[in-house]
């Protein structure tokens, strides 16, 4: 019936319906095995099976199940979407029967038809919504099996028959125009945002997926398997004390707050070129009238609702060009085929998002005079060709400092074309120090400035932004503990590393940071020094400052490892300070020599092993050693007094289930023979404890244990062999090696060519050449092996 809101609202559904869906024996993921090996054996390639085994022989069961199902409540579907009970057990139909049916997906939305506007605004009803459209496009078979004779009859009279349904692009268009109207009072509304959100995300033919971590492997699958997750937190089994956020947990949390991954869709069931029209329509709606002055819409993208819409809005219009589409699901192709690439590349190439080190991938962007081009200057009131804006950068400054708001600025800086991406900065004032300090300070705005350092477009970019931000690092606002924005200190060491600019400048910058820190506590020291400094003395008193403090002392300081006062063996560390040490490993090898004593010489033999157990330290401080240069001096240096101090250690940490990863990086990182020789002695006496789990056998693998209690000699020609034995390797291993030594060096050649030059205007004389594959032996091997190191 028809209510005073003007929308139609369906019946209560019957409690027997309800009692006979509970009541039905479901498991998606018995479903989709079932079904995986039923398309297998139909086109020839299952496993072969016993002739007395017939379950494979007959339709999926469970699959049959859910088109009965299906087709018994085929007409109360509306109702039992408003159900609490009924609306989980339609969601389970749906994840079953759509992805390998599209007259299920058809059946379900025809059901729905006159009831989107009541079901977008309810809570449960928008949850059955979204995964009928999210699964509608995306099959996971060539051929819809509701047409095989195994499904319900009425099933296959609506294949045979195609008039008797509309066509999936008809009822994917009756939505638009059903919600179109009400878009205003949607877009504010906690249920129909997220409803819209999955509408954008269908017309642009891409799938979102709003979180990175899944700690559930089961739902994870699902999600994999299906293109969709069941909503809402299952409730577990056993009541389980709340743990407590470490602090790895809570800075990725705070780091990815408002990040979402956009997929493409694959096969999809509608070419998404044929809504190119209907998208920047119902685009237009959402926006409204452009105004020249804030108002409205900028109130909107502060909303705890409307603001995510409006950066699903800018993310679909992206992903949905011609340019990037052709681009970009190439590049997802090719990392689903495993071809991975370094996580500094380009956005021609696809990013490893490295969730450990918060390394974010790669995005297509918006090009100029794009849709989602003018929807962003709409958003920021912008006016294209003047060079003064008169309110763009009073919205700017605003946006971050709000917490949607500032969510809406970062997606913008991630996906502009760098022309606007400069003209942003200019006009949000980024680029001055004093403005610069303020967003920092600021505790919201703070994140706008690491999304900044993490989106720089050019080295020139780069070396000017670094600048700026190294005072603010010296002023010790990025370094103390308690203001919590030592992401800044993190994104600036991966800027400097990746473009290699400013390095010296920034440890400089940190240490001073730490002595302001430190003297910050005594104020009437503080106070007198300021006093007699003029401002020649005062860049005099700034180095002696910086020379004063030692970068091995901060690096503790910055990892800030914390015990547990219950369990001693539970640490948390800071994620932010361990990943501005991670970055600082990879700046030139001359500069790295501090950091590595920071961490090996500074830090007790206790917190090592722990941080080598720990997922997050181990990445950062242990990966960050051991795949490294390695065959540099300094490097070569720190990995022997590793394994020195860490002797007696090693047996425990490969028995880990994160340990034994630093352990096998060890065995190869080592320079010489003779100290793998050792590792490997250590490892022998613990032998019986390494086979008792997966880790420890993995490790004897590894490094050869059993062989080197056997025969000594024929362990040191297995070693040299696993590399002889594999050309690919030696042709690939070798010109990488060369490749990234030159280029480590290359800073430190430049300044001996221009000290040269200087002195007697003689050039710099040939560097020696790289060996070739012709003149290999067995030293060579060797060094290949301690430079190669797993990712």
């Amino acid at each position: 019936m028809a209510t005073s809101s003007g929308y139609h609202r369906p019946r209560r559904p019957a409690s027997e319906t309800i009692t006979y869906l509970r009541g039905l024996p479901l498991d998606i993921r018995q479903a989709h095995e079932e079904v995986t090996e039923f398309l297998l054996k139909s086109n020839g390639r299952a496993a072969p099976v016993d002739d007395d085994d017939d379950d494979f022989d007959s339709f999926p069961q469970t699959l049959a199940a859910a088109f009965s199902a299906l087709d018994e409540v085929k007409g109360e579907i509306a109702s039992l979407a408003g159900d609490e009970y009924g609306s989980q057990s339609i969601e389970l139909l749906t994840q079953i029967a759509v992805p390998y049916s599209e007259i299920a997906a058809r059946i379900l939305l025809h059901a729905c038809s006159g009831y989107y506007l009541h079901l977008a605004t309810h809570r449960y009803g928008s949850h059955v919504l979204q995964s009928i459209l999210e699964l509608s496009m995306s099959p996971l078979s060539q051929q819809d099996l509701a047409s095989q004779e195994e499904a319900p009859p009425s099933l296959r009279d609506y294949a045979q028959d195609e008039g008797s349904l509309p066509s999936l692009y008809d009822l994917i268009m009756g939505v638009v125009d059903e919600l179109a109207p009400h878009s205003s009072d949607l877009v504010v509304h906690l249920c129909g945002a997220h409803v819209l959100r999955t509408l954008l995300c269908v017309l642009g033919g891409v799938n979102l997926v709003a979180s990175h971590h899944h700690h559930d492997n089961y739902h994870k699958g699902l999600l994999d398997t299906t293109g969709a997750l069941l909503r809402g937190r299952p409730k577990s089994k056993k009541k389980k004390k709340k743990k407590h956020n470490s602090a790895d947990e809570s800075s990725s949390a705070l780091h990815t707050s408002g990040t979402m991954t956009i997929t493409y869709l694959q096969n999809s069931r509608i070419d998404p070129t044929q809504f190119s029209s209907t998208l920047e329509s119902f685009t237009h709606t959402l926006l409204g009238q452009d105004s020249e002055e804030p108002g409205e819409l900028q109130q909107l993208a502060c909303h705890a609702s409307a603001g995510p819409l409006l950066m699903v809005l800018i993310r679909v219009l992206t992903y949905s060009s011609d340019s990037a589409r052709k681009e970009w699901l190439e590049v997802e192709k090719n990392a689903a085929a495993g071809d991975k690439t370094n996580h500094f590349d380009s956005t021609t190439t696809a990013a490893i998002a490295d969730s450990r080190l918060g390394i974010m991938r790669s995005e297509p962007r918006f090009e100029k005079g794009s849709l989602a081009h003018k929807v962003v200057i709409q958003i920021l009131c912008w006016k294209e060709g003047h060079q003064k804006q008169q309110h763009a950068g009073d919205v700017i400054y605003g946006l971050s400092g709000e917490p949607r708001g500032s969510h809406i600025l970062e997606t913008i800086l991630r996906l502009s074309f760098d022309e606007f991406y400069d003209e942003l900065l200019e006009c949000g004032d980024f680029l001055s120090p004093t403005s610069l300090q303020e967003y920092v300070a600021h505790d919201v705005s703070n994140f706008v400035v690491q999304t900044i350092l993490t989106t720089v477009r050019s080295k020139e970019q780069a070396e000017t932004i670094l600048k700026i931000i190294e005072k603010v690092i010296a002023s010790g606002l990025a370094i103390d503990p308690k203001k919590k924005r030592r992401g800044i200190v993190w994104r600036a060491t991966e800027l400097a590393a990746k473009y290699r600019v400013e390095q010296d400048a920034v440890l400089k910058a940190i240490r001073l940071g730490f002595l302001s820190v430190n003297a910050s506590q005594d104020e009437s020291v503080d106070q007198k020094v300021a006093e007699e400094e003029t401002s020649n003395k005062k860049k005099k008193k700034q180095r002696k400052k910086a020379s004063a403090v030692e970068l091995k002392d901060c690096i503790p300081l910055l990892i800030d490892l914390r015990r547990d006062p219950v369990d001693d063996q539970k640490i948390t560390i800071d994620a932010a300070g361990s990943r501005s040490v991670y970055h600082m490993l990879r700046f030139s090898p001359r500069l790295c020599q501090e950091v590595l004593q920071g961490i090996i010489q500074e830090m007790s033999v206790e917190d090592l092993v722990s941080i080598a157990k720990d997922g997050l330290g181990s990445r950062c401080i242990m990966d960050g050693i051991l795949d490294g240069p390695v065959k540099t001096p300094n490097f070569a240096e720190a990995v022997k007094e590793l394994r020195v101090k860490l002797s007696g250690h090693w047996t425990s940490l490969a028995s880990d289930r994160v340990g034994h990863h630093s352990v096998k990086k060890l065995f190869k990182a080592l320079p010489k023979i003779d100290d793998k020789a050792k590792l490997v002695e250590e490892l022998v006496s613990g032998g019986n404890r390494l086979r008792g789990n997966a880790m420890g056998r993995s490790v004897m693998d590894a490094c050869a244990v059993d062989q080197y209690r056997e025969n000594r000699k024929d362990w040191r020609q297995k070693i040299v062999k696993s590399a002889t034995n594999d050309k690919d390797f030696l042709a690939e291993a070798i010109p990488e090696t060369s490749t990234q030594h030159t280029e480590v060096e290359e800073p430190k050649k430049a300044k001996r060519k221009r000290r040269r030059k200087k002195e007697d205007g003689s050039g710099e004389k040939p560097g020696k050449t790289s060996k070739t594959t012709a003149g290999i032996t067995v030293d060579s091997i060797i060094d290949v092996l301690s430079t190669t190191t797993k990712s």
